[in-house]
């Protein structure tokens, strides 16, 4: 990963390091994921896995989009000027940053403050809604005041109090 990726996105030099480092421990989970023995046969029943009893697989993955992806997506928010954003599937909040950085910084250039733009993050799991709020909270004010968290099966935690939509995210399986 080159530099680029992250200081195009416009981030105190802390949140960028936070970025690389969420980042490289993402990578490295999936390198000791891909390195499995019967990967295959693993890859064909996690979806069944996730949805049955046995979820508890994916608990602690990140599952992270690459850092090229969250700064496209950091990119396409900043162009477009969203205001209020959708993310189906959390996770640990990585991608929520990218998101929260841009949202926060268009809110900023229209008057807008916390509450009147936001990203509404979504996910299932407690575990992972609990790593994303600490990483969230790290990260500080300029990205944590933009996020609202809903936790829980998506067909019911957005079902309501929805502001008007400017780009949804779709990074999820079905319960985020």
């Amino acid at each position: 990963m080159t530099a680029n990726i992250y200081t195009a996105v416009h981030a105190s030099k802390s949140i960028q390091e936070m970025l690389r480092s969420l980042h490289e421990q993402s990578v490295a989970q999936e390198k000791q994921f891909a390195d499995m023995p019967n990967l295959d046969q693993i890859k064909t029943s996690l979806q069944d896995e996730y949805f049955g009893s046995g979820h508890e697989v994916m608990v602690d993955k990140f599952i992270a989009l690459t850092a090229d992806k969250a700064s496209f997506m950091y990119e396409l928010l900043r162009a477009q000027g969203a205001l209020n954003v959708v993310e189906a599937g959390t996770s640990f909040g990585v991608s929520t940053i990218y998101l929260a950085l841009a949202v926060g910084q268009n809110a900023a250039a229209a008057g807008k403050k916390p509450g009147e733009a936001k990203v509404i993050a979504t996910e299932y799991e407690h575990t992972k809604a609990e790593r994303a709020r600490e990483h969230w909270r790290a990260a500080g004010a300029d990205v944590e005041a933009w996020i609202e968290l809903r936790e829980g099966d998506l067909r019911e935690t957005l079902k309501e109090n929805l502001p008007e939509i400017d780009f949804v995210l779709l990074d999820s399986t079905l319960h985020c």
